[in-house]
């Protein structure tokens, strides 16, 4: 691994990190006038990118396991931020947002933009389009189904 390519990685890797500290979902909540446990917004945030997604592949995408995702997603349901689907398969749990999750979401996304802005208020518009465009090429290349070469 060359330099640059170790210095790509701890990027992400500070990057996936600063994304995934508790208190910054718990601040975001907060900021959006969400009242749910800090584990609820990558579900919300996730459901809502991929409606009908059943709780396997939603464990799988957060990086949490099965029960865990089952158990938070029973609150959410409980609490009217999620709806089942219906089952087709008797194995597969499939969920969506409820309405209320789907304002949720709105409220997140508004919260998610104001702090975002703030964050990169030093970048000139043509950083944030070189960041965007950059940060999109990256998005495509991880997901591409080519295998990564060594």
């Amino acid at each position: 691994m060359t330099t640059m390519d170790n210095e790509i990685f701890e990027a992400i890797f500070e990057i996936v990190t600063f994304f995934n500290q508790p208190n910054q979902d718990r601040d975001l909540l907060k900021r959006a006038g969400i009242s749910l446990e800090p584990v609820a917004l990558p579900i919300i945030v996730r459901v809502g990118r991929q409606p009908e997604i059943s709780i396997g592949e939603l464990a799988n995408q957060i990086g949490r396991n099965h029960s865990s995702v089952s158990r938070q997603v029973d609150k959410l349901v409980e609490a009217g931020v999620l709806t089942e689907v219906e089952r087709r398969d008797q194995r597969v749990r499939r969920i969506t947002l409820s309405p209320q999750g789907q304002r949720a979401l709105l409220q997140i996304k508004v919260a998610r933009e104001s702090v975002l802005r703030q964050r990169l208020s030093g970048y000139s518009d043509t950083e944030r389009a070189d960041l965007v465009r950059v940060l999109q090429h990256l998005v495509s290349t991880l997901n591409s189904s080519e295998d990564s070469k060594d």
